[in-house]
């Protein structure tokens, strides 16, 4: 019933969504980001069991978008990223206090403010999510959804100006019983991510869509090469099969061979 009730009222949810946001001064914080790192490589981490094979130090001086609870992997890594991305419902609810231990900026979709201690509020940045899947390029202005909070980074990553970017940490590969978007309570340790607390046992967490993640991927990579710009996956042994792949000695030589012709 609940889920009828939320498709139902989806389309008055993101307009009342923008609305309020647009009353916000939230898209003049994130215009500050416009071009920041105009020609430079950026790294987007995300979350996946590969990272326990990633070498993250290696990165340090790049900058990179981390996501969700990547500061559970600080304890084992002198890497940090510059600012941290959410639009997950759940993770906010679940981590949000986590989240203020550490002085990186936090960008949160608006939607989920509503899981957070008024009072809290200020100490993030808040991001539009709006109904469609489109890829946005002026993330001022809202943030296009489709399955992945790396779909955003990669929105965040254009806006950023950067070239190339490279991702890690996307395995794009999980286990789970169900259908995509079910809302689950795990009943043991989990697989699907490098830390097996990050959703802990009794912790809810919602079943992936990749089917609707790649097609942001697809969005993405478009975006990216009509402007001349290049996204590589250098996840290791990520399933992904959506953007060019190379290793990580080449993700290494790549930034370098970007940084000298800066």
């Amino acid at each position: 019933m609940l889920k009828k009730i939320l498709i139902i009222t989806k389309s008055l949810r993101y307009w009342l969504d923008k609305i309020t946001y647009n009353l916000s001064t939230n898209n003049k914080e994130l215009q500050q980001l416009r071009n920041k790192v105009k020609g430079k490589p950026l790294l987007i981490v995300g979350n996946g069991p590969s990272l326990n094979n990633t070498p993250l130090d290696s990165f340090n001086g790049i900058y990179s978008i981390g996501m969700n609870k990547i500061d559970m992997i600080f304890e084992r890594t002198s890497w940090r990223p510059d600012i941290i991305l959410t639009m997950n419902n759940l993770v906010v609810k679940q981590h949000w206090s986590a989240m203020l231990q550490n002085s990186i900026p936090h960008y949160l979709s608006w939607k989920s403010r509503l899981f957070l201690p008024l009072w809290k509020r200020k100490n993030f940045t808040f991001f539009l999510s709006n109904a469609s899947n489109d890829f946005q390029e002026d993330i001022s202005l809202s943030v296009g959804v489709s399955g992945t909070v790396t779909y955003a980074a990669l929105q965040f990553a254009y806006y950023l100006d950067a070239n190339p970017v490279i991702i890690v940490g996307v395995d794009h590969n999980f286990t789970y019983e169900g259908n995509a978007n079910d809302i689950q309570k795990r009943k043991g340790d989990d697989p699907n991510h490098f830390d097996p607390n990050y959703f802990a046992k009794g912790q809810y967490w919602g079943v992936p869509n990749l089917n609707l993640s790649e097609v942001g991927f697809k969005n993405a990579k478009k975006a990216f090469e009509k402007r001349g710009r290049k996204i590589f996956d250098a996840t290791v042994e990520g399933k992904l099969q959506i953007f060019e792949k190379i290793s990580i000695d080449e993700a290494h030589a790549l930034i370098i061979q970007s940084n000298k012709l800066k």
